[in-house]
């Protein structure tokens, strides 16, 4: 393979699902297409159930999760999640403090959290921390 093709190549396989689970489905648009442009295939959930439903059919490489989310606790989803897929990456969208959401989220294995839709800087940072841990060698 040239230097050329690998340049033109998205950083992670297009096959790779990504799922962002938010109250508002517009809202969670914003991300959804941050995913996209990374390579990535998007899949947005307001219900938090049918979330977990799809995971357990095919578990996502990531999922990014709103804090009380179709009547259901960010932490009580990622709980589930890690039962069912214990490889897939999760960022929480959450306006706590990070040393509260540290502790509440302790043994889950998350990325980190993003303050609020408008987080773009937290978001990015999570991501670059999912594609170091996620790029095929010699990318």
């Amino acid at each position: 393979m040239s230097d050329t093709s690998r340049s033109t190549k998205p950083p992670v396989s297009a096959e790779q699902l990504a799922f962002v689970v938010v109250n508002d489905a517009a809202a969670g648009c914003t991300f959804a297409e941050k995913l996209s442009n990374l390579g990535l295939k998007p899949g947005i959930f307001t219900d938090p159930r049918e979330a977990l439903n799809r995971c357990r059919r095919t578990p996502p490489a990531l999922v990014i999760v709103e804090d009380n989310v179709g009547g259901m606790r960010g932490v009580d989803f990622l709980s589930a999640l890690l039962r069912i897929s214990w490889t897939t990456s999760t960022i929480l969208i959450t306006d706590q403090d990070e040393e509260i959401v540290h502790e509440k989220t302790e043994g889950l294995g998350i990325l980190g959290r993003v303050t609020d839709f408008g987080d773009r800087e937290g978001l990015a940072k999570l991501l670059k921390r999912f594609l170091d841990a996620n790029l095929p060698p010699g990318n």
